[in-house]
């Protein structure tokens, strides 16, 4: 062996030794763990110190296209190749470093541009990240044992890429777990909190909190849509950099929506301004992104202005805000309802008290044995347990409705006219029982003439309640209201149930007075005309006089009308009559117009009786000067 041969062979030892030598640093770098850019600089940098390439170029994914990260010895600056089929099949059908055939995966201006002699694909499973080109070594030729070499180094290199990858990919899909953690933590604790929540004003405000908490917005507000005016009212309103509040409402054009319920202010426009009349009152929210409440229809908004920290609204936090929005809607529906039991309950135990009540009245009034004492209980029980002011019963009299009794009046109307009869056409509905009734302070001027207004004065409202009878009978013989239960100011505004109230007692008291008319006209009917029965006792002793001459003293007796008259039927005692002759003075005995008078058989001793003279003549009796005897 000569000296030169020697020399080539430890030429060759050397530079095969130095090849393991970085491969094995190559080794020990890729199974470290780096970011995929910093392992494709690095892979570039060993290739090229270990395969002594000439010319080369890194080129890495950008989109559809790679573009030139590093370059040795080539003259451009920038460079990029498009992602074309070919390149595909470099992966698919090849998974190699290139020797020939270029065009089978580099369009041919590619391969006479960078002059390839070489090719690296860098690949991540079945995707192609990048490749290294170049037009060959520095010195010779490419031999097998560096195309082993570059397939090694490819493999450890892509190995490298895909462990990184899949580490990224992990590290990502923890952190998305996290955030996942995290969103269903802050999701459970937000909607415990929203859903223990039954105030309406109070769960607005905890609302606006915990969107501005999970979001991070400098400016959160709050907004629902207002049942009666259909506009979305702003309730919640938070500014983490100030102590300011917002006021306002916006007009939808429709509450029906179907759409996506986060839109950016700026890529949704245009939805925003088919939602909103003037989506310019947007900006004194600072708003970029509006989350709608919604379920068929919008019943609210939270709007989120830029972050207060360097936190990008991502793809999790509008995850975590829609899901809020959902657990808000049911927490203002859960609100709703519960605030509709309570105020149905409240209804249902008003009901009961009010009915407890009017029962208790009914009870008052079928004791009550005048149409004074019928008036007088109605309005009173009105005034204390129903909070009526001012309210007046009005009786039939003749032509006319005349006040019977009244409460809210300074000076008492007792005895005034309040309507006339026949009804005015504007109050014919009464005469079907219709209750008529106006919420205004000036509806007493539908119903009542100018001159009744001034005495009536002022109130708040007014409602005539016609005291009907709903039998056919007494309908076909008087189809006119007996009265009328008029109310001219209630406590507040007046209310549909207390409409209710005052119709129903009207229709109540309506019977009962009915029967009194009833019972006074039987009465007036049957009562005897002591007068009447005086004279026709007084004709009949005349007569059996003339026939059988049975004489008979008339005595009179001047006389006050005590008290109950009526029950005791005349005080007997105070006559000095003995009781066992009650029975036979009742017959005989007349009151009426201040004097009693006595038809007996025999005279009279008792004191305060005076005879009248020439009692057998009818004349002389009925003409006689009582009054004036009576003085003498």
């Amino acid at each position: 062996m000569t000296s030169s041969n020697l020399h080539i062979d430890m030429g060759d030892a050397n530079h095969t030794f130095y090849r393991f030598e970085g491969l094995l640093l190559a080794i020990e770098f890729f199974t470290q763990r780096f970011h995929l850019n910093q392992l494709s600089e690095f892979s570039f940098e060993f290739v090229n110190e270990i395969l002594t390439l000439n010319a080369s170029a890194l080129f890495i994914k950008d989109g559809e296209r790679f573009v030139m990260r590093q370059k040795r010895l080539y003259a451009d600056k920038e460079y990029f190749i498009p992602y074309t089929g070919k390149l595909r099949r470099l992966v698919t059908f090849h998974g190699r470093t290139v020797r020939n055939d270029f065009t089978a995966f580099f369009e041919q201006r590619e391969v006479d541009h960078f002059q390839m002699n070489w090719a690296m694909p860098l690949m991540i499973d079945d995707e192609l990240h990048g490749f290294i080109v170049s037009n060959g070594k520095i010195m010779g030729q490419f031999t097998d044992e560096d195309i082993v070499m570059s397939d090694t180094l490819m493999r450890l290199i892509n190995n490298s890429m895909e462990n990184s990858q899949h580490f990224a990919d992990l590290q990502q899909s923890n952190h998305k777990l996290d955030q996942k953690i995290f969103n269903l933590f802050a999701i459970h604790h937000s909607t415990k909190a929203l859903l223990s929540e039954v105030t309406l004003h109070r769960l607005h405000e905890i609302a606006t909190d915990v969107f501005s908490e999970v979001s991070s917005s400098q400016i959160t507000s709050f907004g629902v849509v207002d049942p009666i005016t259909g506009r979305l009212r702003i309730t919640g309103y938070r500014n983490v950099s100030s102590y300011e509040t917002y006021q306002g409402d916006f007009e939808l054009h429709t509450q029906a929506y179907n759409g996506p319920i986060v839109l950016h202010m700026e890529r949704d426009q245009e939805r925003i301004q088919a939602l909103f009349v003037s989506s310019e009152q947007l900006r004194d929210l600072e708003a970029e992104y509006i989350i709608l409440i919604v379920k068929d229809h919008i019943i609210g908004m939270v709007t989120l202005s830029r972050p207060v920290n360097d936190r990008v609204y991502d793809e999790s936090t509008f995850e975590l805000i829609e899901s809020l929005a959902t657990s808000t809607f049911i927490a203002i529906s859960n609100a709703m309802l519960f605030q509709e039991v309570h105020r149905q309950r409240e209804s249902a135990e008003n009901k009961l008290k009010l009915l407890t009540t009017l029962n208790k009245l009914v009870r008052n009034l079928n004791e009550c044995t005048t149409s004074e004492e019928l008036c007088y209980f109605t309005l009173k029980t009105l005034q204390v347990s129903f909070g009526v002011r001012k309210a007046l019963i009005c009786l039939r009299s003749g032509d006319h409705y005349v006040v019977a009794d009244t409460i809210g009046w300074e000076a008492d109307p007792k005895g005034r006219t309040v309507l006339p009869l026949p009804l005015p056409e504007w109050l014919e509905a009464c005469i079907d029982g219709e209750t008529l009734f106006d919420y205004m302070a000036d509806g007493a001027a539908r119903f009542f003439s100018k001159e009744v207004l001034q005495w009536m004065g002022a109130g708040n409202c007014a409602v005539l309640a016609p005291l009907t009878v709903g039998n056919r009978i007494v309908l076909a013989e008087d189809p006119c209201p007996k009265g009328f239960l008029i109310v001219l100011e209630a406590a507040s505004s007046l209310t549909e149930e207390e409409v209710l109230l005052i119709d129903t007692v009207a229709k109540s008291i309506a019977p009962v007075l009915h029967q009194m008319i009833i019972t006074q006209s039987v009465r007036e009917q049957y009562k005897l005309d002591q007068r009447q029965a005086f004279v026709q006792s007084l004709q009949q002793h005349i007569q059996s006089w003339e026939q059988y001459r049975m004489e008979f003293i008339l005595h009179y007796q001047p006389y006050r009308m005590p008290p109950f008259a009526g029950l005791l039927q005349a005080d007997q005692g105070a006559d000095g009559l003995d009781r066992r002759d009650q029975d036979d003075v009742r017959q005989t005995i007349f009151s009426f117009d201040g004097y009693r008078f006595r038809i007996s058989y025999e005279p009279i001793e008792l004191a305060g009786w005076l005879p009248i003279p020439d009692p057998y003549n009818l004349q002389a009796v009925l003409s006689y000067d009582y009054a004036l005897n009576n003085e003498g």
